[in-house]
């Protein structure tokens, strides 16, 4: 039989992901239907541990909630997840949430004298109530495109909340295996009639699905196949016996929360609000963790907003006629893929398997014995858990520590509790680990790094020997309290005299730093004052005009001048170095006059002849051109007075100062020697004087002249050497 001839399967092309063939429709349909058995005991454990005990007449309700949901909200998913084939039912952490819910409400409405079924029907509403308003919050978080934003919730904050659900459903399947409630008669019912064998069913169970669990397709034959020995067994050992049963209600029940709002005492879930907003959060996560982990296990990518939108919309939906929170469901998605189905028809298939149980009218409490129930609930207890504290990387027992006490937080105290302490915990455990990051990307000294100024040799000399006076410190990152603490005392251990007495600087380069707390500024202001205390300058350089208006505020800079601020490092380091030099007694070397600086670099004798027959002299007014980029390098100038800065092209052709030139250094002898065209333009920043070696003149010079000649060559190289040697420092400092 050809493909061509099964036209009966080509309306299935858009569900079947393409052309359908009957192998392929086959194990869509087959795969779908054995996961929907997995939701089908989902929704029947869950809806016995939301009502058990007095709340027992409310487990059809819940029982049609869960599947009603299960069905509509797999059906609308179906159409737009991004993740297909996806399968949804009632989520494990969520329902843990319902079950401290329908306790809470239950005990306050009981309090007040109501019967049973008026508890019931308070659980209800809440219930109906918190799927409106949870299925409302995750829509607008993907309308409004924060569906990602849900994934920078601290994780222990997550976790604490898995663990305390799985927790909690581990204990509520015990109750639910055993048919006891542990608040009632402490440890008596434990050892009571068959309780004892219950147990030992129940862990028995759940040992053999937690073995099975590498073997998605083996869990529905294990619940079968448990379904069946007990019955066998209770058969063989007495008969049924009733208490080995959920109470039978009948069939799953329609109902609807409008109909069911008339004599609700609304003060009752009022004060559950807690609980309802608890629900409403878990959701979120629940739907987060198993979309996220579908993405992992199917190795593609979701859209998360896509994802918010559908499933919160139908979530509101199907809350009109009785539904409960619903979702993504992981484990049956998963098992539709071990069991071969592959496109959305697959989830479909189990939805409308799902609905057609629901019209059957079948009483499932007749035939699934309680401890298959808490089994399962103990099953997926330990798997929340595991979720809880496993995550893909390596886990600090500090956030261990912090996910188990929100889980014994929320389980003693409450959700609220706990999420309290999550957050306030998560944020400590932030600040302990970021401030143990040094915002201090780099330290270096003015001796192994210099500003772009080319000073005369001797001052240069004196800068190199000094230099450990002037720090400067490159910050990055976040300046809070934990940080800028180490900061200081960073600060205070490289600044101490070793061996170089007088006035230091300390440079602050803030061009890395993205923010400041009040917490900080304190800290920089104790900074100030130890700085004031010990003769040390504090200079801040490239802080942001946001940072600046902070420590403008603090008084650090600006009128009362704590520290002294720069635009940019250069220009600061430029400033120390200035400092630096009249403290040591540069500024009196510095008046020297161009003779007498020549004359000792090259001897008075040559100094003489060299100014007297072969340099030219130039005086220059600001702004004056020495020598254009791209023009010819016939010339050598050497700066007599005042200052020449030496400019290159950025982008958009815009100006860039490279370097500046300052009294006593030579410009221009580069392109001179190699023949080639200008690197750079040099410009006069002020006005000045420079002294012009022509090449007609050099030529002259080294025919006429070969001692003099020789001297300025040795004198050239000397200043070309100290270059090198300063750009090799600073490499190796920044390196």
């Amino acid at each position: 039989m050809t493909k061509d001839r099964w036209t009966i399967f080509a309306p299935l092309r858009g569900l079947a992901g393409g052309d359908p063939t009957p192998g392929s429709v086959t194990r869509d349909v087959s795969a779908g239907v054995i996961a929907s058995l997995v939701v089908l005991a989902h929704c029947l454990s869950l809806s016995a541990l939301i009502f058990s005990g007095d709340l027992a007449s409310g487990l059809p309700f819940a029982l049609w909630g869960f599947l009603a949901a299960s069905v509509v909200v797999t059906i609308i998913a179906g159409f737009a997840t991004s993740l297909p084939p996806m399968l949804c039912g009632p989520r494990n952490p969520v329902v843990a949430v319902m079950a401290v819910l329908a306790t809470t409400i239950s005990a306050a409405a009981f309090a007040k004298g109501a019967s049973p079924s008026v508890a019931v029907q308070h659980v209800l509403v809440a219930l109906a109530l918190s799927t409106t308003v949870a299925g409302a919050f995750i829509w607008m978080l993907g309308v409004f495109r924060l569906g990602q934003a849900v994934r920078f919730v601290p994780f222990p904050v997550i976790g604490g909340f898995l663990a305390a659900s799985g927790l909690l459903l581990i204990l509520g399947g015990l109750q639910v295996g055993m048919g006891i409630r542990f608040s009632q008669g402490g440890l008596a019912p434990l050892l009571a009639d068959s309780a004892p064998l219950k147990l030992i069913a129940t862990f028995a169970i759940a040992a053999c699905l937690v073995i099975l669990r590498r073997w998605p397709s083996g869990l529905p034959a294990a619940l079968v196949a448990a379904v069946v020995v007990l019955h066998a067994g209770l058969w063989l050992f007495g008969g049924a016996s009733a208490d080995w049963f959920l109470p039978s209600t009948g069939s799953a029940q329609g109902w609807s929360p409008l109909a069911s709002v008339a004599g609700i005492d609304w003060m009752i879930l009022a004060a559950a609000s807690v609980e309802i907003a608890s629900i409403v959060g878990v959701s979120t996560v629940a739907l987060l963790l198993d979309v996220s982990s579908l993405e992992v296990q199917r190795r593609g990518h979701a859209d998360m907003d896509s994802e918010f939108r559908t499933i919160g919309a139908a979530n509101v939906t199907v809350a009109a006629i009785g539904g409960l929170p619903t979702g993504c469901s992981l484990n049956p998605s998963r098992l539709i893929d071990a069991t071969g189905g592959a496109s959305r028809l697959a989830g479909f298939s189990g939805a409308l398997f799902l609905a057609a149980l629901l019209m059957s009218g079948l009483d499932a409490t007749l035939i699934v014995p309680r401890p298959v129930l808490g089994g399962l609930l103990i099953f997926l207890g330990i798997g929340v858990l595991q979720e809880a504290l496993r995550v893909p990387g390596r886990r600090s027992r500090p956030e261990i520590a912090l996910t188990l006490a929100i889980m014994m937080a929320i389980v003693a105290f409450g959700y609220l509790p706990g999420v309290l302490l999550g957050f306030v915990g998560a944020c400590l455990l932030f600040a302990v680990r970021y401030s143990r990051i040094d915002v201090v990307r780099r330290h270096v000294t003015r001796a192994d790094f210099a500003a772009p100024v080319e000073r005369r040799p001797d001052l240069a000399r004196l800068l190199s020997e000094q230099g450990g006076r002037i720090h400067i410190f490159w910050l990055s990152g976040y300046l809070f309290f934990g940080s800028c603490n180490g900061l200081f005392e960073s600060i205070r251990s490289a600044a101490a005299p070793r061996g170089l007495f007088g006035r230091r600087w300390v440079i602050l380069d803030c061009s890395g730093v993205t923010g400041i707390d009040a917490s900080a500024v304190l800290s920089l202001q104790k900074l100030a004052n130890w700085a004031a205390a010990s003769d040390v300058a504090l200079v801040l350089a490239s802080a942001s005009a946001d940072l600046r208006d902070e420590l403008t505020a603090a008084g650090l800079i600006g009128a009362r001048r704590a520290a002294v601020s720069f635009a940019t490092r250069n220009d600061a380091l430029e400033w120390c170095e200035n400092e630096l030099v009249s403290s040591a007694g540069g500024a009196a070397a510095a008046r020297l006059d161009f003779a007498q600086w020549l004359g000792r670099e090259m001897g008075a004798d040559a100094a003489g002849i060299l100014i007297d027959r072969y340099l030219e002299r130039r005086t220059l007014e600001a702004g004056d051109v020495i020598c254009a980029l791209g023009a010819p390098a016939d010339t050598i100038e050497l700066v007599a007075q005042g200052s020449v800065a030496v400019i290159v092209r950025g982008l958009a052709n815009a100006p860039i100062r490279v370097r500046r030139m300052t009294v006593g250094t030579v410009v221009g002898e580069m392109g001179f020697f190699r023949k080639q065209p200008r690197a750079a333009s040099v410009v006069a920043e002020e006005a000045a004087v420079v002294y012009v070696l022509s090449r007609a003149a050099y030529d002259r010079l080294m025919a006429v002249d070969a001692p003099t000649g020789t001297a300025f060559l040795q004198f050239v190289i000397r200043a070309l050497a100290d270059r090198v040697d300063g750009s090799n420092r600073e490499i190796a400092a920044l390196l």
